[in-house]
């Protein structure tokens, strides 16, 4: 969807004795077409997208290791983040 393109990747200790990269954010120019899909003409309007994946920064921090875990709703695995304890 941007072009051109940056990411920001993170090198972390794995926690089973490697290490690895982690896509952490990105950001880049809203590609025109992106913009014609949505009824914007891309000689007027550009666009910048930018995003952080916090959840990622979850999953290390918590040792998780399914990051569906965290989207599907399943209350008895939020319960273990409660704000405060």
């Amino acid at each position: 969807f941007t072009e051109p393109s940056a990411e920001l990747d993170l090198w972390f200790p794995d926690k089973k004795g490697g290490a690895g990269w982690l896509e952490w954010g990105g950001c880049g120019m809203v590609n025109p077409n992106v913009l014609k899909s949505a009824g914007l003409d891309p000689e007027v309007y550009t666009g910048f997208a930018f995003g952080v994946g916090v959840e990622r920064t979850l999953l290390l921090r918590h040792d998780i290791n399914d990051m569906h875990d965290l989207v599907e709703g399943d209350v008895r695995f939020s319960e273990q983040f409660v704000m405060g304890e």
